[in-house]
């Protein structure tokens, strides 16, 4: 019963221990968004399945060692998959920030093609004058 009792507790105080740092996560841009919600819902989870378990029996199924081992590889796992949570979120973040640059140089790459095309026009303007000044000039002499 001890066992069991100790599960409940631990399960609830690691959803409330998720859904808090994903919530700061989310604060501090470490998160995106969606990202957020799934930790919500898992935390969520964890705190359903902490009220909502019975644990009585479980003293003969689960034994003490059993029961750290597996809430360690459950935090592993947990820590786990928020870093990696973190670290996509980043990775989509630079993509945005990447694209907006991407956007903004094929814009100024525009400008910059047109006032060469402009720039191009006039000097041909000028060669063209240059030209029939030429013949202007050989014509007299």
């Amino acid at each position: 019963m001890v066992a069991g009792i100790i599960l409940k507790v631990m399960l609830i105080i690691v959803g409330v221990i998720i859904f808090g740092v994903a919530t700061v996560s989310l604060a501090k841009k470490h998160m995106t968004e969606s990202f957020c919600l799934f930790w919500g819902i898992v935390a969520v989870l964890f705190i359903f399945a902490g009220i909502l378990l019975q644990p009585l029996g479980w003293n003969r199924i689960i034994s003490w060692s059993a029961l750290v081992i597996t809430f360690a590889g459950i935090v592993s796992v947990l820590i786990a998959g928020f870093y990696f949570s973190v670290r996509i979120s980043r990775l989509m973040r630079q993509i945005t920030e990447l694209a907006i640059q991407v956007s903004l140089l094929n814009q100024e790459n525009e400008m910059l093609l047109k006032q060469i095309s402009k720039h191009e026009e006039e000097l041909n303007e000028v060669e063209s004058e240059i030209h029939e000044y030429e013949k202007e000039y050989t014509v007299h002499d």
